[in-house]
């Protein structure tokens, strides 16, 4: 049983109270579309693929089957680069890294500029390739709903919920999708930022403490057999604010 004190204590994520946007900001924007650009492999490389893209997006579908990320061309920038997360529509669509501890990429984007924006990452305790039964990534509450910055809209829109579902995670294997069934507040040092378990009993507890402390009834089951991703973020209240997915597919 393992609790990631350095995730939840350092990662305070981002709880210098929403940082501010300015000259960083746009250093971090700059850098991420170039990322998203070097990531893109062949998903709209000529002006059929580019229209076909425009209208998907108009008419609010994704295909997370299709879209493909060029994690040759990410790890000649970064080797820390272990996967990206997408989600369908909201905008979250970053590479996802793994430090040496919770530390690293805290205040580093992914080509290794400091940048108060950060990088999403994952929890250094955590298996690089999500075959645990719960991993943890860790992003900063931007202000301009950059990075994690839109977690909180599941609180605070309503129905933001029905129209942001699902996201994806791609690794350099395989094609990882997830349904989102919580969200809600917790503390610096919650059990919810634990990290391996006894058994499958012990896990099965876990994640039923998930849905009973929801802040909405998704009508989303999960269990022992579900492979659990949070998404961790900081909170207004000094708190942290976390969303939880289960895996539904995995190609």
């Amino acid at each position: 049983m393992i609790y990631s004190l350095a995730g939840m204590l350092l990662l305070g994520i981002a709880c210098d109270q929403l940082i501010d946007i300015g000259v960083q900001y746009q250093q971090g924007k700059h850098v991420y579309a170039r990322f998203w650009n070097d990531a893109k492999e062949n998903n709209d490389k000529n002006e059929t693929r580019q229209k076909a893209k425009k209208q998907a997006e108009n008419s609010g579908e994704f295909d997370y089957r299709k879209f493909k990320i060029d994690f040759d061309n990410l790890k000649k920038v970064n080797e820390d680069i272990i996967g990206w997360i997408r989600f369908d529509k909201n905008g979250i669509n970053y590479p996802v890294l793994q430090g040496r501890d919770n530390e690293e990429y805290l205040r580093i984007l992914p080509d290794k500029t400091k940048n108060a924006s950060g990088s999403i990452f994952m929890d250094y305790l955590c298996s690089s390739d999500f075959s645990d039964s719960h991993t943890i990534i860790y992003g900063h509450n931007m202000k301009n709903l950059s990075m994690f910055g839109r977690l909180k809209q599941y609180r605070t829109v309503e129905g933001y919920y029905e129209k942001n579902r699902y996201f994806t995670i791609y690794t350099p294997e395989q094609t990882c999708r997830y349904e989102i069934f919580a969200w809600y507040e917790a503390g610096v040092e919650d059990s919810v930022y634990q990290i391996g378990f006894t058994d499958e009993d012990a896990f099965g507890e876990f994640v039923a403490l998930m849905l009973e402390r929801r802040y909405q009834d998704t009508d989303v089951t999960a269990d022992e057999k579900d492979k659990i991703v949070t998404l961790s973020t900081c909170s207004a209240s000094g708190k942290r604010f976390v969303v939880h997915g289960k895996m539904i597919d995995l190609e």
